[in-house]
């Protein structure tokens, strides 16, 4: 109980650093994972004599494989989730208690195989990009082409022990697409620059080391199943489709809503399936045109073999590739001055209209200028309007009888006598 009470805190923190887990932080270098600490080499060292921590490391890690720095960085991926999923310190794993030390180890390790499996597929995706032909190669995609190829190096020669046969192969397809992309590309620019391939010998490329040939054998009853599914592509579920992908060496990695199938040796046919038991039939279609691409691939091994040894030397450095983030000498094109000749050609001929519209108008001669002389005025004497003739008056006529009564009553009705 005391043992149960202590390992509390430490599940707890694993539960809520799920989220957070940090799969791969590029170190400042951009390598896959931060160079440990010389911190963690004493605390490791303890830890991994205990027999029953060794069990749960992978292949390779021990205590004599953490004295040099090199051979720590095997062990990267482990103290990476120690740190950063567990926020644990050196200081405090060194004070741990051995049962404590195993069960943090024994979160780590799982996370850390997480991280790495998911760094290779990750690293593969991106070579296949960058290795697409036709891709332009500026200056920022080659310097992720050697990044690429820096990367995969790294896993190949650090962290092989942490994947499984599917992630090892995606890490050398990967490898090979991306080193092959980038020794093209250093091909290119030092032939470009004639002053760099003299100084630079060239350096003979020796043949890749020959790899075993894949041979397709698929069982009995995934050949029948992939006969019925031709015919009729409904009706079929979840468990079909695992005997067929199975039967046909397809690996199976479980997920949440969906099972992932992958090839071992040709890691980009992958397909996932959804858990029903009555699946669409675009699910047949998908897993049949997936089996006639594994077929092709099986059988382009022999032209592949048969080709002649092209492409960078099995001993490959980054070195070799280090013109990839060199900028390009621009080429100065050097233009001699041209003399001017002089010419004494007579003015083309003028027509007379054109002539006499673009000939320039003649200005009318300027008035005299006026000289103002101020003198005394005369007085001029203005003879008076004649008046008008007066009117006469027209003579009055008597007033009738009825005029004066009117007149008369007037005067009454006012008052006046």
């Amino acid at each position: 109980m005391p043992l149960f009470r202590r390992a509390i805190p430490l599940l707890l923190a694993a539960a809520l650093a799920v989220q957070a887990r940090a799969g791969v932080v590029s170190s400042p270098s951009g390598a896959v994972f931060a160079p440990p600490a010389g911190a963690w080499v004493g605390p490791l060292s303890v830890a991994f004599t205990d027999p029953s921590v060794a069990a749960l490391l992978p292949s390779g890690l021990s205590a004599p494989s953490l004295e040099s720095p090199e051979a720590l960085r095997s062990a990267a991926p482990l103290v990476q989730s120690l740190a950063q999923a567990l926020s644990v310190t050196p200081e405090a794993f060194a004070r741990m208690t051995p049962a404590d030390r195993k069960g943090a180890i024994e979160l780590a390790t799982e996370d850390a195989r997480d991280a790495v499996r998911a760094k290779a597929y990750e690293l593969a995706e991106q070579a296949r990009a960058l290795s697409k032909p036709g891709r332009a190669m500026d200056k920022e995609g080659r310097a992720e082409l050697y990044a690429a190829v820096s990367r995969l190096m790294e896993m190949r020669e650090h962290y092989g022990p942490w994947l499984d046969a599917g992630g090892k192969a995606a890490v050398e397809e990967g490898y090979s697409l991306a080193s092959a992309k980038a020794w093209e590309v250093r091909t290119f620019l030092l032939q470009s620059d004639a002053g760099a391939v003299a100084d630079r010998p060239a350096r003979p490329s020796a043949p890749a080391p020959a790899k075993p040939k894949y041979r397709l054998d698929p069982s009995g009853t995934a050949i029948k199943l992939r006969a019925d599914m031709e015919n009729n592509k409904n009706g079929w579920g979840q468990s079909d489709l695992d005997t067929l992908y199975t039967g046909y060496g397809f690996v199976l990695r479980q997920g949440g809503k969906h099972r992932m199938y992958y090839h071992p040796v040709f890691p980009q046919l992958h397909e996932t399936v959804s858990r029903q038991n009555d699946l669409p039939p675009g699910y047949a279609q998908s897993a049949l045109k997936l089996l006639r691409e594994l077929e092709r691939l099986t059988a382009e091994q022999g032209k592949t073999e048969a080709a002649p040894p092209t492409g960078p030397p099995a001993t490959l450095n980054l070195e070799d590739l280090s013109v990839l983030l060199s900028q390009p000498k621009e080429r100065v094109v050097k233009t001699e001055p041209v003399e001017e000749k002089r010419r004494t050609r007579a003015p083309p001929a003028v027509p007379s209209r054109v002539a006499a519209k673009t000939a320039p108008e003649k200005k009318a001669p300027a008035p005299p200028a006026i000289t103002a002389r101020l003198a005394p005025s005369a007085p001029v004497a203005v003879a008076p309007k004649p008046e008008p003739p007066a009117v006469e008056a027209a003579p009055q006529r008597p007033a009738s009888l009825i005029e004066r009564f009117k007149s008369a009553w007037s005067r009454v009705k006012s008052g006046s006598n």
